[in-house]
């Protein structure tokens, strides 16, 4: 799959309404000017120039701008020859709506970083299915936004984009699900158990996926990413006692597609507390599960919707070892 050119310090990156809006998390989730500040600096930091859609802070009743908005901004961005990736807001329930009118002939002629998570995995996943170039599932501008732990998550993001290296990925030391954009000073966080090898074995392929959930919506349309030699990596938001069996109905759903039997290896993300998923009971679902018996599998990996996290390139390559003394995912392209 071709990858898009690496960042370099100097470069432009453009944040972008691709689902919710910043006026609009500002509005939900009480974020201030002072957080837009902050996360702009995170960027910076990193020798970025950061800059902004025109319309990434109108909020209509869905908390965004409207579809024709947030495609005039993206296909601005994409012709721009000064901006060189593209950063999504956050994610929310916006992103499929622009799916159908993006010009995927102008994401081919201009190959550049696009980066997002949660709803994004549409976006993600269907500018590899139509274009073949590698997009990115991690932090949004959202994210960034993020006072504590997010040392993390800035240098997974630098490695991943600005350089060419294979990159192990290692678990974070520690790690929080608490509602953060609500109260940055009061945190809770959690010593971590470092990734689970689930089954043992090794793989290597193409890196597809994201959320299972967008996955699952897009199956059956030309927007759903190949699976030859696919890695999958998935997770979804913690959604209470019902997680456990979200994960079997999506996981399941996955493995009916007949090309599902090209997939050689499976990665789980991080699940918030409140899904009640312990090792002992996913590695239960995993074998009850008849497709995914003789794969490869790794869960508790830090990417997803708890933080902090890692940023994973959607049509790049990777490798993984899973067995008592060693449990590895190295992105070998990316």
């Amino acid at each position: 799959m071709p990858l898009p050119p690496k960042l370099k310090v100097g470069d432009e990156i453009r944040v972008l309404a691709l689902s919710r809006s910043l006026g609009g998390i500002m509005q939900f989730a009480g974020f201030t000017e002072n957080d837009v500040e902050f996360a702009a600096g995170q960027l910076e930091a990193l020798g970025l120039k950061v800059t902004f859609g025109r319309h990434v802070r109108e909020c209509n009743a869905h908390l965004t701008a409207s579809p024709e908005y947030r495609l005039a901004d993206f296909h601005e961005a994409i012709t721009n020859p000064s901006v060189k990736a593209i950063l999504s807001v956050t994610g929310g329930m916006g992103a499929i709506q622009i799916l159908e009118g993006i010009d995927y002939d102008q994401i081919k002629a201009h190959p550049k970083i696009i980066c997002g998570y949660s709803d994004n995995a549409f976006f993600c996943n269907a500018i590899l299915a139509r274009t073949g170039v590698a997009t990115y599932y991690g932090p949004n501008f959202g994210t960034l936004m993020e006072r504590r732990a997010g040392d993390y998550t800035a240098r997974n993001f630098q490695a991943c984009l600005f350089s060419d290296a294979a990159m192990e990925l290692c678990p974070a030391p520690q790690w929080s699900d608490d509602a953060w954009p609500k109260n940055q000073e009061n945190r809770t966080f959690h010593d971590a158990e470092g990734f689970w090898a689930i089954q043992a074995g090794e793989a290597e392929g193409t890196v597809i996926g994201g959320s299972y959930y967008a996955l699952n919506l897009l199956k059956g349309t030309d927007f759903f990413p190949p699976l030859r030699e696919a890695v999958l990596f998935v997770e979804n938001p913690a959604s209470g006692k019902a997680t456990l069996m979200d994960l079997d109905g999506g996981l399941r759903a996955l493995t009916f597609l007949p090309e599902f039997a090209n997939v050689q290896g499976l990665v789980i993300g991080r699940f918030a507390r409140s899904g009640g998923v312990t090792r002992e009971n996913l590695t239960a679902l995993i074998g009850e599960i008849p497709a995914l018996r003789s794969l490869p599998v790794i869960a508790n990996v830090d990417f997803g919707h708890t933080t902090p996290m890692m940023t994973l390139p959607i049509g790049g390559r990777c490798r993984l070892m899973a067995n008592n003394s060693k449990v590895g995912i190295t992105l070998t392209e990316h």
